[in-house]
């Protein structure tokens, strides 16, 4: 059986992963890029993408201000049981979502379809 705190623990240090750190292949490859660039402002820019990865490896920061809209996308066999069973499951990950949006911090972008108050969460119907 999995547990809601795993699940919910590790979304928190996926979410943070992901505003904060980028694969290696990819990092090497933005550097050759950089390193190769003739035009100014492609080259300020990658300039600018890997000092903000920079700074944000160091600081545990988000990399960029905007960190998107946070969705979930889960996958699991049929033999899976995890506690509390898939309501549980999506509590979990909102949690985690709003925990992360607050600790890393991220951006929150949701708001309510109608009334459009932000509970600075990233959590809202459906969402993520």
């Amino acid at each position: 059986m999995i547990s809601i705190d795993l699940i919910q623990n590790t979304a928190e240090i996926l979410m943070d992963k992901a505003a904060i750190e980028i694969p290696e292949d990819y990092l090497t490859g933005l550097e050759a890029a950089a390193e190769t660039e003739d035009g100014d402002l492609s080259s300020f820019v990658l300039q600018a993408m890997l000092e903000n990865y920079k700074a944000a490896k160091e600081d545990r920061r988000a990399m960029c201000g905007d960190t998107g809209c946070p969705r979930w996308y889960v996958k699991m066999g049929n033999e899976a049981r995890i506690e509390g069973g898939p309501v549980a499951l999506e509590s979990a990950l909102r949690r985690a979502t709003a925990k992360a949006t607050y600790d890393v911090p991220l951006r929150p972008n949701r708001v309510h379809p109608l009334w459009r108050t932000d509970h600075n969460n990233n959590v809202g119907i459906g969402a993520p």
